[in-house]
């Protein structure tokens, strides 16, 4: 099949577009927060760190491509509250409330979970299948 100029440029407009998606979803980890400090229980699943920053504990099935046999998983948002960003604790860490709470960064999200779950999806799961 010979291309044609039109569909030529089609192609090289959705290599670009692909490449720049990629860049883009790869360096997002860049804006994830962490806690400062241990982190402590409001109520419920509600949690502040000492910058008075909200942080909310994931339920089981909420984690379920954090491992949450293994880590718990909490969730802030920015001001908008429209992305926020993810940090996963072991278990056994996070139990014994130590002073140092080894929290990890898990993953900073374009859209949150809990707020905006069809956005997050397309936007922030769906992209680690082609990434």
């Amino acid at each position: 099949m010979l291309l044609v100029p039109g569909s030529l440029l089609s192609l090289l407009s959705l290599l670009w577009l692909y490449f720049k998606i990629k860049t883009y979803h790869v360096n997002r980890n860049q804006y994830n927060v962490l806690p400062v400090k241990p982190l402590s229980h409001i109520k419920n699943n509600e949690y502040r760190d000492a910058n008075n920053i909200l942080w909310i504990k994931r339920g089981f099935y909420n984690s379920l491509l954090h491992n949450p046999f293994k880590y718990y998983v909490f969730e802030t948002y920015d001001t908008q509250k429209k992305s926020s960003s993810e940090v996963k604790i072991l278990k056994t860490d996070f139990d014994r409330f130590q002073p140092f709470q080894p929290f990890q960064p898990s993953s900073f999200n374009y859209y949150s979970s809990f707020r905006f779950p069809v956005q997050h999806f397309f936007a922030d799961v769906l992209p680690i299948i082609f990434f």
